[in-house]
C-alpha cells in the first residue's frame, strides 16, 4: 500500500505541469469568476490589505498548507493518475468525491484546528466557492496528471485570498 501511494504521488509531481497550459489557465480563470462573483456579492470577501509581520513567510506557509498538503490529500492520494483514461463518468465521479470530500475537511478544520477560521469556514457561500476550487483542482490534476497544477490553483487561491481579500489563515492567529 505505501508503495502504490508512492507511487502514485511520485507520478503525480514528475508530471509537468506544462502539458495543458490552456485548459489549466481556462479552469482557474472560470474558478475565479464564480468565487469572486459568489464572494464579493454575498459580502464574504471584501477588499482588504493585509498588515502582519508575517507577510514575508506567508506565500511558503501557505504554499505548503493548505495548498500543497491538501493536495496531496484530496487529490493526489483519493484519485488516481489513470482516471482520464476510464471516461467522463469516472472522471466526474472522482472529481466529485474529492471535492465533496475537501468541503468536508474545512469545516473539520474550523472546528478543531483553527477555530480563528469558523466565521468563513462554516459559511454556506464559502463552501461551495471551496466545492468549486475543489472540482476546478480535480480536472486540473485528472487532465494534466500533474500534482502540480492543482497545487498551485490553490496556492494562488489562498495567498490572494490572504493578502487582499480578508482571508484568515492559522500563522496570522
Amino acid at each position: 500500500m505505501t508503495h502504490f501511494l508512492k507511487t502514485r504521488l511520485s507520478k503525480g509531481f514528475k508530471t509537468s505541469p506544462l502539458q495543458h497550459p490552456l485548459l489549466s489557465s481556462s479552469l482557474f480563470i472560470i474558478f475565479a469568476v464564480i468565487a469572486l462573483t459568489i464572494g464579493f456579492s454575498t459580502g464574504l470577501l471584501e477588499l482588504v490589505s493585509l498588515e502582519s509581520e508575517l507577510i514575508y513567510i506567508l506565500p511558503l506557509a501557505l504554499f505548503i498548507f493548505p495548498s500543497l498538503f491538501e493536495e496531496v490529500v484530496f487529490r493526489g492520494l483519493l484519485i488516481p493518475n489513470d482516471t482520464l483514461l476510464k471516461g467522463y463518468n469516472i472522471i466526474l465521479k472522482r472529481s466529485v468525491m474529492s471535492s465533496v470530500i475537501f468541503v468536508i475537511w474545512h469545516p473539520l478544520n474550523a472546528l478543531t484546528i483553527n477555530p480563528g477560521a469558523k466565521s468563513f469556514f462554516l459559511d454556506p457561500w464559502f463552501l461551495l466557492i471551496v466545492f468549486v476550487l475543489g472540482m476546478v483542482c480535480s480536472l486540473g490534476y485528472i487532465f494534466s496528471r500533474s500534482l502540480w497544477v492543482p497545487v498551485i490553483m490553490h496556492w494562488i487561491t489562498v495567498l490572494i485570498w490572504v493578502l487582499f481579500l480578508g482571508g484568515r489563515n492559522l500563522v496570522l492567529q
